[in-house]
């Protein structure tokens, strides 16, 4: 064969490696999609929630420090990218009763590794989840909306804050709480009414356990 063609050949056999890839991991987010429950196809969607929600629909409240994230394929689907965290639990709101939490989340893109939503040994979070799907997934109820970093203010306060800097967290939350009958403290009505920006840990801890009172969603 001349060399020319040689080439050609290796360059299309190159171009076809990857489009075999690239359609074999197309075609691991469309069964991930057909698999996964209704409401978390909807969280992948993403639309602007508030607390009450995220309370509401998480089935695991857990607050604590990463001690591993592994990004890696998915078993079975290795051209799907996810990363599996493992947490040292310092608060379950709601869930297992457990030292440490481990969760796969899909990564709809692999570079998010290394994006400000990555998750790194050491950070200190607050995460809103659901049960695992069928297939081992879960992420973040709202996608960044759900994943609180736990931080110290200029005051050495611990504050919390969203990857969305709390931007309509706290939106109807007290609407929301005397519709269904859960009265707020003062406290929780001040709050309730923050329009953006860290809230200290500690008093968005308490709004929960109160919003945990409310019906959940399925």
């Amino acid at each position: 064969m001349p060399f020319s063609e040689s080439m050609d050949t290796a360059k299309a056999s190159g171009w076809w490696s990857v489009i075999q890839r690239s359609r074999m991991s197309w075609l691991g987010v469309v069964l991930l999609w057909a698999l996964a429950p209704a409401p978390v196809r909807a969280d992948f969607i993403v639309r602007q929630v508030n607390l009450t929600y995220l309370t509401q629909r998480a089935d695991v409240i857990v607050q604590g420090r990463v001690v591993e994230a592994r990004y890696e394929g998915m078993p079975n689907y290795p051209h799907i990218p996810t990363v599996l965290v493992t947490l040292q639990v310092e608060r379950m709101l709601r869930g297992p009763e457990t030292a440490r939490y481990t969760f796969r989340q899909f990564l709809l893109s692999s570079r998010r590794r290394g994006g400000k939503d990555a998750y790194r040994v050491g950070q200190r979070l607050l995460l809103f989840l659901p049960s695992p799907s069928r297939v081992g997934l879960s992420s973040p109820i709202g996608q960044e909306q759900g994943r609180f970093h736990i931080l110290q203010d200029a005051r050495g306060r611990e504050v919390a804050q969203n990857d969305l800097g709390n931007r309509g967290l706290f939106r109807n939350v007290a609407t929301d709480a005397e519709m269904s009958g859960v009265g707020l403290s003062q406290e929780e009505a001040q709050v309730a009414a923050t329009s953006r920006g860290p809230i200290a840990l500690q008093e968005l801890v308490s709004l929960v356990e109160h919003l945990r009172l409310l019906p959940r969603i399925p």
